[in-house]
């Protein structure tokens, strides 16, 4: 696997946190063909952060609420 400058999201720039998860192969899997989809083919991590994100957009559309802030 080739190494690549990549840069934080700039929305991660200020506040960082780790988050450690431990996922079947197959939804790993599932992940990787979705990233390799995408034209900028991004990283594992930034792929996750971009289906969260999706995923929680898509659940604030439906409920016409916000996520409350934590």
């Amino acid at each position: 696997m080739q190494m690549m400058d990549i840069q934080m999201p700039p929305k991660l720039d200020k506040e960082i946190r780790r988050l450690n998860m431990v996922a079947p192969a197959s939804w790993v899997k599932k992940i990787d063909d979705w990233r390799r989809q995408q034209p900028d083919l991004p990283n594992i991590s930034e792929a996750v952060r971009r289906l969260v994100d999706r995923g929680l957009e898509s659940t604030t559309k439906k409920s016409g609420k916000r996520p409350s802030p934590k």
